[in-house]
């Protein structure tokens, strides 16, 4: 049951938020405080704080601006175990409804899987929070996307493969492959949850919910599977005995980051938090040994090398705070004389204030030379003398690479292990592994293996109207990013992207924002980019302000504490509203009349006629907190919203005086994004945290509309008119594309239904799909309860094509197959 702060808890924890704990992160884990009350005790943390590169500033507004997307109606985030049930109970419902209506979702990605250079500054793919190599096959490796799911390669980076996109939970923070069954991978999600896998990630299954936090790393005993670690955050560190059936909290930390095996005895455990602890008995229990450590984070290092030397990294305040060194197997420590440098930050020398600890802090050493140490914090640092001294290895802003003569690494990492000899880093912009790791340290000293995964987490994206496909889409670490069907993908802002378009007179002028509302103009397609000018001095956007483009004429507007428009790309800026009391989240011009604007901020609902001429007038509230606004194609009093509020989207067809409900049969999901088609049929799309569904004038209830989508968070949808195709900005996932509902087909005008026959039916341990036409799609087994149990990636299936369901259980089972000419589900009877 969810409780607001009283007075006095809300001072006690506003009073604490000036200390180096951040309370506020403990109340999100908590998870019994609303999203108002977690944000007034940030802003409290930051007051008078630097909030600067580093600050951990940037990462607590990214938190606020997807929170206050995905509270419920009471302002609560909704646990993520309660989501993934009421997931899995939409599936049921899709399972017992076989014979809906075929639309013409067919859902393909068009990335990116890769990054170049042109004009951003430090270029990447997507966050990558955990890596886990095949020890047996070092080829096989798996990764973990912070919202993209677990991704597997057989070739060495060559190639990747998603693993589960039908899967209830893409959130990843740590993987592992167990190391005497390569076949058997884990992984750690938010909210203490832990999954296995047994067949190498095509299916998972939740074995564990231990804490409220994060799980940021799993260690699995080098002999005996049935022994693991898992390190929750903010929370301790658990462990089992039993493979993961029952888990015990073994340390008396209320934080924990790392955990080591002491590599000539595993009975001797190392594990970190807010203190450093040992064991002698396995990791049954621990003794704290705290002499000459502060509070802060830290990270363990241990090598085959000599198992008596240990090392300890330790920040404060999200900064370095010392190296530690122990010669006598962790029972004793010295600090090694680093006064004045700071390894965490993103300076190259060393110097300075800042560094995102913990969540940007590892080290590792190499597995035959104990003095070769390797720090990672903004970027990568080596020492070749036992921590003594360090150099560069690495550095985040590419224009400077070449200068320092280091490695590429994309800025914050996240992660960084020694398998097979190789480091591998896990970073905010991708996976990179050093093949020399001892050698001359230059421009190739890291190799990056990211291309093929598609991780990226949009915000927003903006569309070109043509034949000619153009986007341009903004995403959390990885900057701005324009796309055409010619050329693929450029990289043309760094950053956190924000909202962006693309010129209504020219495709090759491209506008985009970064983090608060910083302006940028391409006018060559994004291989350069200049500023734009401010419309005040002191900017104050959103984390992901609200940027549009006039309908009508080359006007261009910036949402702040008030509403800004330019008529000369940003040269110049006139004020057209009153000072809101906090920036607009969304607004949106009427296409067919320029003058009529809407806007929302939290739940309140504003519009202009005369395009800000006088105040803004405040309308009706639908409900809830504003997500999304799109006003209609022809009739400018007509909008839609998609809400916080329970019924999720609303319409009004008097300009925002009254609203109707459009719940009817939504799932019990976030509703984040909605667009109106111009089909000329009111045909409205919503995107939500779990799929994409549509309506139209010739529906009563809301049909699914994401055949061949992940089950990834849809923060944006477009449409461009002119080719009939409907974009997807996914927060995880990259950029999808689905043709429009144009026409409707009957389940008698398409033969799928037919052409696809299970048997025999029931069944004991195989069934054969007989098709008429070979089909490319995916197949997915669900159990009753709507559990996925089985499942096979897209592929071109052909007749005959036989499934193996030995190892289910006797029962009813579901079989979807989403192909490229529709979904179609199947009973099955397993005897």
């Amino acid at each position: 049951m969810k409780f607001s702060l009283t007075f006095l808890s809300l001072f006690i924890f506003l009073f604490s938020a000036t200390s180096q704990v951040q309370d506020y992160q403990l109340m999100i884990d908590q998870g019994t405080f609303s999203v108002e009350e977690i944000v007034t005790v940030g802003e409290a943390y930051f007051e008078n704080r630097d909030k600067g590169k580093g600050s951990g500033y940037k990462q607590f507004k990214r938190w606020e601006y997807m929170a206050k997307r995905l509270m419920n109606d009471e302002g609560y985030l909704t646990p993520d175990s309660e989501r993934i049930e009421t997931l899995k109970a939409y599936n049921v419902t899709l399972n017992n409804n076989q014979q809906r209506q075929l639309l013409q979702d067919n859902w393909t990605t068009l990335g990116p899987v890769s990054y170049n250079a042109t004009s951003g500054w430090n270029p990447g793919v997507g966050r990558i929070t955990g890596v886990a190599v095949d020890l047996t096959n070092t080829d096989i490796i798996i990764i973990g996307g912070e919202t993209g799911g677990v991704w597997r390669t057989a070739d060495g980076g060559q190639n990747w493969t998603p693993l589960g996109d039908n899967f209830v939970n893409l959130r990843v923070y740590s993987v592992a492959i167990d190391p005497n069954n390569p076949t058997t991978y884990f992984f750690g999600s938010s909210s203490g949850l832990i999954y296995k896998s047994v067949d190498s990630g095509s299916t998972w299954t939740e074995i564990a919910d231990v804490s409220n936090s994060l799980i940021n790393k799993i260690l699995i005993h080098p002999t005996n599977s049935d022994i693991m670690f898992a390190s929750s955050q903010n929370v301790g560190l658990f462990r089992t005995i039993d493979g993961g059936d029952t888990w015990t909290e073994v340390t008396n930390d209320t934080r924990s980051y790392d955990v080591e095996f002491k590599a000539d005895d595993t009975n001797i455990v190392y594990a970190s938090g807010s203190s450093y602890h040992k064991s002698t008995d396995g990791g049954a229990t621990f003794t704290t040994m705290n002499t000459g450590f502060n509070s802060g984070p830290k990270m363990i290092a241990v090598s085959p090398d000599d198992a008596e030397i240990v090392y300890v990294l330790q920040a404060f305040n999200g900064g370095f705070s010392g190296l530690f060194k122990s010669l006598d197997g962790g029972d004793s420590f010295s600090q090694l004389s680093h006064s004045g440098r700071n390894f965490l930050n993103l300076s190259s020398d060393g110097t300075g204030g800042g560094g995102q600890a913990p969540r940007d802090m590892d080290i590792v050493v190499h597995p035959t030379n104990i003095d070769e140490v390797h720090l990672g914090g903004g970027q990568t640092w080596r020492s070749l003398d036992g921590g003594v001294t360090f150099q560069l290895s690495s550095f985040w802003f590419l224009p400077d690479v070449q200068n320092f003569n280091v490695g590429y690494c994309h800025a914050d990492i996240d992660f960084m292990q020694y398998f097979n000899g190789e480091i591998y880093v896990g970073s905010d912009g991708g996976v990179f592994k050093t093949p020399n790791s001892s050698g001359p340290i230059n421009v190739s000293y890291f190799e990056d293996l990211t291309d093929g995964l598609g991780i990226r987490q949009f915000y927003k994206i903006g569309i070109a109207q043509g034949s000619e496909q153009k986007i341009t889409g903004g995403s959390q670490d990885n900057g701005s990013s324009v796309y055409t069907e010619g050329t693929g993908w450029k990289d043309w802002l760094g950053a956190d992207g924000g909202d962006g378009f693309i010129g209504n007179t020219s495709n090759n002028t491209i506008f985009g924002t970064t983090q608060f509302g910083r302006m940028y103009r391409s006018s060559n397609g994004g291989n350069t980019a200049s500023n734009v000018n401010l419309p005040t001095s002191s900017p104050e956007g959103n984390f992901v302000p609200s940027f549009e483009k006039d309908p009508v004429d080359n006007s261009i507007y910036i949402a702040y504490n008030r509403i800004y428009k330019s008529l000369n790309s940003g040269s110049n800026w006139t004020a057209i509203s009153q000072t809101f009391s906090s920036p607009l989240d969304d607004f949106k011009i009427a296409p067919t009349n320029n003058q009529i604007i809407y806007g929302a901020n939290g739940g309140a609902f504003y519009r202009t006629e005369d395009g800000g001429a006088t105040d803004w007038v405040q309308m009706t509230s639908p409900g809830g907190s504003i997500n999304s606004i799109a006003v209609h194609p022809s009739n400018p009093n007509k909008v839609a919203v998609a809400t916080t509020n329970s019924n999720r989207v609303f319409v009004s067809e008097d300009g925002g005086q009254s609203w109707t409900s459009m719940r009817f049969n939504l799932p019990n999901f976030s509703a984040l994004s909605v667009v109106w088609d111009d089909n000329g049929q009111d045909g409205l799309y919503v995107g939500m945290d779990y799929g994409i569904f549509y309506i139209d004038n010739r529906f009563s209830d809301w049909q699914p509309y994401s055949n061949l989508l992940p089950n990834v968070i849809i923060n944006e949808l477009e449409i461009n008119v002119a080719n009939g195709l409907l974009y997807a900005a996914t927060y995880g996932r990259g950029l999808w594309v689905s043709p429009t509902v144009n026409t409707l087909l009957s389940v008698d005008d398409s033969s799928i239904e037919d052409a696809i026959v299970v048997y025999p039916n029931p069944a004991n341990d195989e069934i054969s799909l007989s098709l008429r036409n070979p089909l490319d799609g995916e197949i997915r087994i669900f159990d009753i309860s709507g559990k996925l149990v089985l499942f096979e990636a897209k592929e071109t299936i052909v007749n005959n094509h036989q499934i193996n369901i030995a190892a289910l259980k006797s029962g009813t089972y579901f079989i979807r197959l989403n192909t490229e000419s529709g979904t179609v589900t199947k009973k099955l009877i397993k005897n």
